[in-house]
């Protein structure tokens, strides 16, 4: 009975975490109104003009170019669905990499489908790109977690229920210190 109120506690925790890094990723990625709709469709523009400061299409060298935010944004990206990739995993009962790492990318597609429809941020195909990345990089973790605990379900669980607040913390707490 006791360790049925324990991993009742950790399965509540679990969903907490998990409801908070949701309500969390809504407020980023639909957090500015645009005046128009905007979508890029050319893989990597962004990508390498935020690495260089020339556009990748018209060649231009932007002036005003800031490299540590160009960074944030790209890391940014990227750090912001390695949890999903997770909970996909952690939640999924198919453990395939691509699998799981396909329907990151899915998400992240109908999110900037959405920002595009509803002006709430740009859409960009370098965006679905690198969150991609980060999904993957979830997966990858999960995968890991999952060996280190010798597919022990349950100690994953818990070992997500609380590295998640934590990692989240120490994520945001870098993209603070490189934007500063």
């Amino acid at each position: 009975m006791k360790a049925k109120r324990k991993e009742l506690a950790v399965d509540l925790l679990l969903y907490t975490v998990l409801a908070f890094y949701v309500l969390l990723l809504v407020l980023i990625l639909f957090r500015q109104h645009h005046s128009t709709r905007s979508f890029n469709l050319i893989p990597l523009r962004g990508i390498i003009s935020y690495l260089t400061g020339v556009d990748l299409v018209t060649g231009d060298t932007d002036p005003t170019f800031l490299r540590g935010l160009a960074f944030s944004n790209l890391l940014g990206n990227i750090m912001i669905f390695i949890p999903l990739g997770v909970y996909v995993t952690l939640f999924h009962k198919r453990k395939e990499i691509w699998r799981n790492t396909l329907l990151v990318a899915a998400v992240s597609a109908v999110v900037e489908i959405l920002q595009f429809i509803t002006m709430f941020g740009i859409g960009d195909i370098d965006d679905v790109i690198l969150n991609t990345v980060g999904g993957l990089l979830g997966v990858l973790l999960c995968r890991w977690l999952y060996r280190l605990c010798r597919n022990d379900g349950p100690k994953v669980r818990r070992a997500v229920a609380f590295l998640a607040p934590a990692a989240g913390a120490v994520s945001f707490a870098i993209l603070i210190l490189i934007n500063q």
